[in-house]
């Protein structure tokens, strides 16, 4: 019930309005993997990354476009369905934790599979995941952004 060349299209969309989009999206990716979050999917992700941007325009750095996301999760708790300027209306209701209108069909809810206890986790964890960014950010500690995205993370200068 998707296009994925609609998708696509979405995506790209998002990619030429920010440059950064594809990287946040590729930290936030490793955050989810390394951190091994229940239910939230990689096109999730990028949708969520998408509304922030949609909302609040291109971050500065990165620093600020994690800090961003992170925070969403943290405030919204995931309570706020996301909906784009591509979704055709009305919008169907559904009875899921989490909604994140799929851009190119409004009947999917691509975080439909996220379960309430996942959801708090996930809601939790962009809370710890926010001050640990914010603290790395502060003292300038690699080994900070390390419990973020793994022992494998670096910096290039």
């Amino acid at each position: 019930m998707t296009s994925t060349p609609g998708q696509l299209e979405f995506i790209a969309a998002r990619k030429r309005r920010d440059p950064d989009y594809r990287t946040l999206v590729r930290l936030a990716k490793q955050w989810r993997h390394y951190q091994e979050l229940p239910g939230l999917k990689s096109y999730a992700i990028e949708l969520i990354i998408a509304w922030l941007l949609d909302q609040r325009g291109s971050g500065r750095t990165l620093f600020e476009g994690l800090s961003r996301f992170f925070l969403h999760l943290a405030q919204d708790e995931l309570r706020t369905p996301l909906s784009f300027p591509e979704n055709s209306c009305p919008l169907q209701k559904f009875a899921a934790p989490v909604v994140i209108y799929d851009p190119v069909n409004s009947a999917n809810n691509v975080a439909g599979r996220i379960e309430e206890q996942e959801r708090q986790v996930i809601v939790q964890q962009g809370l710890a995941s926010w001050e640990t960014l914010s603290w790395a950010l502060q003292e300038d500690d690699l080994s900070l952004w390390r419990e973020l995205f793994g022992p494998r993370f670096a910096v290039e200068d």
